[in-house]
């Protein structure tokens, strides 16, 4: 694991926000939403499993990513009061090219970068520790809280950019529905080293 990290660290990652701050609060509140809900399984999973202290430290976790999340979504919420249409042409944007979680470019020794993480996404798929419809749900709960459908006054794109995403949710769902759970056996190399 400790490998892994490493290359992690030492290859960088891209979020696609090219440093514009609403970018990077959309992003950053859609994945602390995210580590919330995977964080939140696994204390479940491994409390079921009689792992307590791992449970607790995942529970705690989550708990942080909450906090995170409500700050980051606020500072979006109050941005639309002030900069609507800024606001959802960079959610438009994050959203096509999909939010993709930090580590997406995890690998493992001997591996091919992303390689890892592909097979990390779908054991969670699997286990149903961070699932497609978390993703559409996240997604919805964002639109909402955001109150992006009673967003008036905008200009073409806002506009353009507020319909793109009030019809989205209802397209990905139609997706995660036709998504078949990966049956792949894949061994990590931090639990099953070689």
């Amino acid at each position: 694991m400790e490998i892994s990290t490493q290359y992690l660290i030492a290859d960088g990652f891209d979020i696609g926000t090219d440093r514009d701050p609403y970018r990077n609060f959309i992003y950053t509140s859609f994945q602390e939403m995210a580590t919330n809900i995977s964080h939140r399984r696994v204390a479940s999973l491994s409390k079921k499993a009689g792992d307590t202290l791992l449970s607790k430290m995942c529970g705690i976790i989550a708990s942080d990513e909450a906090r995170h999340a409500k700050a980051y979504k606020d500072f979006i919420y109050q941005i639309l009061k002030v900069d609507p249409n800024e606001v959802l042409i960079a959610f438009e944007d994050m959203m096509k090219k999909k939010i993709v979680m930090p580590a997406h470019f995890l690998r493992e020794l001997g591996k091919k970068m992303g390689e890892t993480f592909t097979h990390f996404a779908d054991a969670a798929q699997r286990l149903g520790v961070y699932t497609s419809v978390d993703y559409v749900d996240i997604l919805k709960t964002l639109i909402t809280e955001w109150e992006i459908e009673k967003l008036s006054d905008l200009n073409d794109q806002g506009e353009k950019a507020r319909d793109y995403l009030m019809r989205l949710p209802d397209r990905l769902t139609r997706v995660a529905e036709r998504m078949k759970n990966p049956n792949l056996d894949y061994q990590f190399s931090w639990i099953h080293p070689a």
